[in-house]
């Protein structure tokens, strides 16, 4: 008999059976809770010996095999499982195929056969029994899934248990199916005739990761390569089938298969721009639909040569145009341009003199005083602009994504704990944006109801999540054109903590990054001139200058001021003294200029009094 191993009995499940009974203990009849009423046997046992299929050549072993019937083969004997944990989805596998994994069982001896009601036939011949050595909830979920047929190994001693025992777990270390193999046996099994929900049930999986395998199949070889050395998911996969249609696409998604977010980064760009791709073609449609000429942007539109949007028109009686009324009329055109997500239709006049039309002459506050070449270089960097923060936008739902994977489980939150501890305990600012609250709960925080009584656990998950919160409400002004503010200085660590844990910044974050960290340095700089500034206009300052002119020397009240003064503090320096004097000393000129009582005292003089 040529049997192949039941591939949805890992190896895990046949350590877990563990049924082994104990080499040389005695097998007793009386220990098991069947009595074969009939053989046991429903095929021929195969007296010879027997080749486990494992697709190796090697010699073949000598034991028996045969069918058995689930519901007359004895429990273990001697130790024997009380727990056989969760059987429903065994249960399941069998209903649908049967037993493929072969059993090991031991012959426990003949006996005579007994009647329904237990009393032995008479003349009849004895029938062997064998007992479950490997395998108890295999022979279980036959029994439930009414699939009685067994295939089993038979052994007669300890010697050809432990041989058995040992030929099968080296059949399940055999290597896995590639991912590209178990799409084709997928689809053999379709062609078959079961269904995908079927194949989904059998193999304990979802009914999409079976669909996702199947179409795997068409991808192209790069990525079928991939998928079989594990470096493509099967969501992966799916995203490639997506593009399947647009080679150049799935290029670039094959590019960036070193890193799962990197690859998510650009999924995320290419399916923006599918997006835009589609309502571009939903906008022609329609203007084609309403008779509208339907042409690409003129080259230098706006600044250079004589087309001019419809909206900037007057008519013959100075009134603005109507465009919609003159939009499908000769010498009107119109062209699609990118807005946000979205396509938006420009109508436009490609000679408006010609056609009887004057341009208005109003020019917009943030416009004046700009030629038609300043406009629209200005036009073009505002759209430029508005582009990167879609980008922005598009890669913070990425990294949030990443972020609640890294952080947003208990061990997770342990890596932030104590800077977000540090943050609170320094009485900072933790605050968050309505439209954060979703990535709040995502990472374990909870309302402050639940906080008011929460355990240890759930109070640092929530300061993490809360610390968190506030460093990507602080990179929300990325994302926000008329947010004036932000703390580079925590944007550029908090991408460096996120880079740390291998979050791959798109082109614009690091732009970004790269921005904020020399204007930093900027700062810094210039903070370390002024100090220097400083300190080189005190160095001016003489310890001892020479009396330019005695007239200007402070009389005798005022210099015992100044002792009454030093006198305050016995421990001030010699500069902290010559600082006070000077301050005083400014105070009375000040009150002396103010009232005409005299001249100020010449500097170079006060400092000879100090």
């Amino acid at each position: 008999m040529a049997t192949v191993i039941n591939d949805t009995t890992t190896a895990a499940e046949t350590a877990a059976d563990n049924d082994v009974a104990a080499p040389g203990e005695p097998a007793t009849v009386a220990s098991t809770e069947l009595v074969a009423a009939a053989p046991a046997l429903i095929g021929e046992v195969v007296d010879g010996p027997v080749h486990l299929n494992t697709g190796q050549d090697g010699q073949q072993l000598p034991f028996r095999a045969g069918l058995l019937d689930a519901r007359h083969v004895h429990e273990p004997q001697g130790f024997k499982r009380t727990q056989m944990g969760d059987l429903n989805d065994l249960i399941a596998s069998v209903r649908l195929f049967g037993v493929r994994a072969p059993l090991v069982v031991r012959s426990i001896g003949f006996f005579p056969p007994v009647d329904a009601n237990g009393k032995p036939v008479e003349d009849a011949e004895p029938v062997e029994h064998f007992a479950v050595v490997d395998g108890l909830r295999r022979r279980n979920a036959a029994i439930a899934a009414e699939r009685f047929d067994l295939p089993c190994f038979i052994a007669d001693t300890d010697d050809d248990i432990h041989l058995i025992l040992q030929m099968l777990e080296v059949n399940d270390h055999h290597k896995d199916l590639e991912g590209i193999e178990q799409a084709e046996a997928y689809q053999m099994l379709l062609d078959f005739g079961l269904s995908d929900q079927q194949i989904a049930d059998a193999r304990r999986t979802d009914v999409s990761q079976v669909r996702t395998a199947i179409k795997a199949r068409t991808l192209p070889s790069t990525a079928q390569r991939a998928l079989n050395a594990g470096t493509l998911t099967l969501d992966q996969a799916l995203a490639l089938e997506e593009f399947a249609d647009d080679p150049d696409a799935q290029r670039k998604l094959l590019d960036k298969l070193g890193d799962q977010y990197d690859f998510k980064h650009e999924l995320s760009r290419l399916r923006d721009k599918r997006a835009y791709a589609r309502n571009r073609d939903v906008a022609k449609a329609h203007l084609v639909l309403e008779s509208v000429d339907v042409t690409p942007k003129p080259r230098g539109f706006g600044y250079d040569g004589t087309a001019v949007r419809a909206d900037l028109l007057l008519d013959a009686d100075g009134q603005p145009v109507d465009v919609d009324a003159v939009k499908a009329q000769p010498g009107f055109h119109a062209f699609v341009e990118k807005d946000g997500g979205q396509a938006r239709a420009v109508v436009y006049c490609d000679d408006p003199a010609q056609r009887g039309y004057s341009r208005r002459k109003e020019i917009s506050a943030a416009h004046r005083g700009l030629s038609p070449e300043q406009i629209a270089a200005k036009e073009l960097a505002e759209q430029q602009e508005k582009e990167r923060l879609e980008r922005l936008t598009l890669a913070a739902t990425v990294r949030r994504e990443f972020i609640v994977e890294k952080f947003g489980t208990a061990k997770g939150a342990r890596a932030l704990f104590v800077p977000a501890l540090r943050t609170a305990t320094l009485g900072k600012a933790m605050g968050r944006s309505a439209d954060l609250d979703e990535l709040y709960r995502a990472l374990g925080g909870s309302d402050n109801d639940t906080l008011a009584g929460a355990g240890e656990d759930r109070l640092r998950r929530s300061l993490v999540a809360k610390y968190i919160c506030a460093l990507e409400w602080n990179l929300n002004g990325t994302t926000q054109p008329h947010r004036m503010w932000i703390d580079k200085e925590a944007a550029v660590a908090w991408y460096d903590e996120l880079r740390q844990r291998k979050y791959p910044l798109t082109d614009d974050e690091q732009e970004l990054c790269r921005g904020w960290t020399a204007t930093v340095a900027d700062e810094d700089d210039e903070g370390d001139r002024e100090i220097k500034d400083l300190n080189d206009e005190e160095a001016e300052i003489p310890d001892t200058p020479p009396v330019t002119d005695v007239t200007q020397m402070p009389d005798a009240s005022e210099q015992d001021e100044i002792v009454d003064v030093l006198a305050a503090d016995e421990q001030v320096a010699d500069e902290e003294a010559d600082a006070v004097v000077i301050e005083v000393l400014l105070d009375r000129n000040e009150a002396q200029t103010s009232d005409g009582a005299g001249e100020p005292y010449e500097l170079g003089a006060i400092s000879a009094a100090a």
